[in-house]
């Protein structure tokens, strides 16, 4: 029973609603990502599939690049990197410009902070969405495109109305797969001073020192999004695939 009554009190604690309240963050932390990646990799797959080496094989070697390095130097990078190679430019840049970074700072520092970690979650998540987006576009057989010109569509019009409604269904479960991907490395974004689930979880570490309770919270709440994620997901994947399923008549 004490058991039972120790559980009841974690969840009504104010620590716990503290960790909803981040939770929220993080889940906007990574719809921001998910959309600005999403966006990348559309026009990082297209790129490469270029018949121009000249911008083929540049957008190549970034993907490489960023596929390459782990993602928490991805996010130092960009996150702790980035506002230092500005200071740098102190002494170039007018005093004016420094005096709006500084203030900038100070009023909404970790506005920006946030900004820079979903920039850098975005390409992480673009760099391997675009693998996945090309892939699924090389799925669909090019017969599809001279379709386009039967109906006299633009090849703008053939790729939004004949070729992507195909290529989703080729590359949905990759990019699913990928989103939770992306909403675990949310946690990684709480080293740049990102208020988030796992930052708040730090905070109540520190000032508890039960370390096993508040993670083991955390990793329910993680659970819960994924859970809640993977349904919302199959159920797009079935109204994507729905004439898919349908029996032939």
């Amino acid at each position: 029973m004490s058991g039972i009554t120790n559980l009841v009190d974690i969840f009504t604690s104010n620590y716990f609603q503290a960790m909803l309240v981040a939770a929220k963050t993080t889940i906007l932390l990574a719809i921001v990502a998910l959309v600005l990646g999403f966006l990348w990799a559309n026009i990082l797959a297209v790129l490469e599939l270029s018949k121009w080496r000249i911008i083929r094989w540049p957008v190549t070697f970034f993907v490489s690049v960023v596929r390459s390095l782990p993602e928490l130097i991805v996010i130092f990078l960009i996150g702790l990197g980035l506002p230092y190679l500005f200071m740098e430019f102190e002494d170039v840049l007018p005093e004016p410009v420094m005096d709006a970074y500084f203030s900038l700072l100070d009023t909404y520092g970790e506005y920006l902070f946030f900004a820079l970690g979903a920039f850098a979650l975005s390409l992480i998540y673009a760099s391997y969405a675009s693998q996945t987006i090309r892939g699924a576009l090389l799925a669909v057989p090019k017969e599809q495109w001279s379709s386009g010109d039967v109906l006299g569509l633009s090849k703008p019009a053939t790729f939004f109305y004949i070729i992507m409604p195909q290529m989703w269904r080729h590359a949905f479960p990759g990019l699913s797969n990928q989103w939770l991907v992306l909403l675990k490395d949310t946690a990684l974004v709480s080293l740049i001073g990102v208020h988030e689930l796992m930052k708040e979880t730090d905070y109540i570490y520190s000032a508890t020192a039960d370390g096993f309770t508040w993670y083991a919270m955390a990793a329910l709440v993680y659970l819960a999004i994924s859970l809640v994620s993977q349904k919302l997901q199959d159920l797009l994947y079935n109204r994507i695939t729905k004439y898919d399923q349908e029996p032939a008549k």
